[in-house]
């Protein structure tokens, strides 16, 4: 069963945007030079694993590109002229010299484009045969790693061919003067297939070098893997990608802990941390670098977030009934799944305090009941906190802050043991929210 996220995960992980000129994790990591590739990025985001040996390939294949300079320069232009050429339903050029001297000299005004994609198409593919010879050429077979091999073999076999090996001979490192109805024939008809397939790995490796690209630039770092269900969490200077100044923090989960009980004041950084660790979940599910120093994390099933739960005004539903019925969702996929990521921002928010602290209460003794997944929940509510805090198998976490000079100060630093800060009303005071109610009386 594969590894397992909701819309409302991604959407609270800010993993994919449809809207112009809004930054996702997508387009963040979207440094491909080709539209296939950006295609091929975006099918890997969107197929996390839950299998150890196919993490571990993954991992070693954008470590590859990560610790290698390739040689293989992917043109955007050349590629689409390419798609182009395989999208063109025409009849294929007939290879000798006579019928291919008049399908040219005779193509009609209306066929003239055509005949220009076929022939451009026929060029920009014969380049990049040349270019993969010689990447193949400097790249020795030892170095890479057994999940990348086969699209090597894939290139080999293709150019071992020996129609395309004559071709690539006869034309030389440098092709000129190249006559397109020797070798139509042999890309949409004779090896249709194959190069096709050729293609699509070139764009894999596109998506896989803009990965390493993206992880080198911001100073990623490649996830460590627990065989066991009941391995110990660990991040080490954990940060969110998108921030342009973010503050690193880390954290540790014991093996015995199943829970991280979260508290701080508003604006502290909870939720931005809460965002930070599901999105590292996340990547390291996907075999990408993770952006923190170093992290050490189980395989789970499937990752659930609620963040930014919106009330389902559609089904009149309440907050609170949003909240409750995002609880039960959440204990359904732990009893398909067993292993499960949870995190939940500022838990029964949506309704009054008494309900709150015994909803939270007792969903949160639950959820210490359950092994194999995780659970990392933020609240205002200390005294749930407190009433809990001799439990073993709970961590707690703060964020502080402090009033200097009557002003609010963050560190956005992560701090052992529960928070003692109760800064509302401090606020309100500083806002004049009082002041200006009182003088509408």
């Amino acid at each position: 069963m594969a590894f397992a996220i909701d819309s409302q995960t991604a959407k609270d992980l800010e993993l994919f945007s449809d809207k112009p000129g809004v930054q996702s994790i997508f387009s963040f990591f979207n440094q491909t030079q080709t539209f296939g590739g950006k295609l091929q990025l975006k099918g890997l985001m969107q197929s996390p694993l839950d299998n150890l040996e196919e993490l571990e390939a993954r991992k070693r294949i954008i470590a590859f590109f990560m610790e290698n300079e390739q040689p293989l320069t992917i043109n955007a232009s050349q590629m689409d002229f390419i798609d182009h050429y395989f999208r063109l339903n025409k009849t294929v050029l007939k290879p000798n010299a006579i019928d291919g001297y008049f399908q040219k000299k005779f193509v009609s005004q209306k066929n003239k484009n055509d005949q220009y994609l076929i022939e451009t198409g026929i060029e920009k593919l014969i380049f990049l045969l040349v270019a993969l010879q010689e990447t193949l050429a400097q790249t020795p077979t030892v170095k890479v790693p057994l999940g990348l091999r086969p699209y090597f073999t894939l290139f080999r076999n293709y150019l071992e061919n020996p129609p395309i090996q004559a071709m690539l001979t006869s034309l030389g490192p440098s092709p000129r003067n190249i006559k397109h109805y020797r070798y139509d024939h042999l890309f949409r008809e004779k090896y249709r297939q194959e190069t096709q397939e050729l293609i699509h790995t070139v764009y894999l490796l596109d998506a896989f070098k803009a990965v390493a690209k993206t992880a080198n630039r911001h100073q990623f770092s490649l996830p460590n893997y627990s065989e066991t269900t009941h391995s110990s969490l660990h991040v080490t200077q954990l940060f969110h990608p998108l921030l342009e100044k973010p503050i690193k923090n880390s954290i540790s989960i014991e093996a015995h802990q199943n829970i991280c009980f979260l508290t701080g004041p508003n604006m502290a950084g909870k939720s931005t941390f809460l965002k930070s660790l599901g999105l590292a979940v996340y990547l390291a599910h996907l075999g990408f670098p993770v952006p923190a120093s170093s992290m050490k994390t189980p395989i789970y099933k499937g990752l659930t977030t609620t963040i930014n739960l919106p009330d389902d005004m559609g089904l009149g539903h309440s907050h609170f009934y949003s909240e409750v019925n995002r609880i039960k969702d959440v204990a359904l996929k732990i009893q398909q799944k067993q292993q499960v990521f949870v995190i939940f921002d500022e838990l029964f928010r949506g309704t009054n305090v008494r309900d709150a602290y015994e909803g939270s209460l007792s969903i949160v003794k639950a959820f210490s009941t359950i092994s194999g997944s995780t659970f990392f929940i933020s609240s205002h509510i200390l005294e749930v906190a407190e009433h809990l805090q001799k439990s073993k198998n709970i961590a707690f976490r703060y964020f502080e802050a402090s009033l200097k000079d009557q002003q609010l100060h963050y560190t956005y630093r992560l701090r052992e043991g529960i928070s003692q800060e109760r800064l509302g009303m401090h606020i309100l005071k500083r806002e004049k929210v009082l002041d200006i109610l009182k003088s509408l009386t």
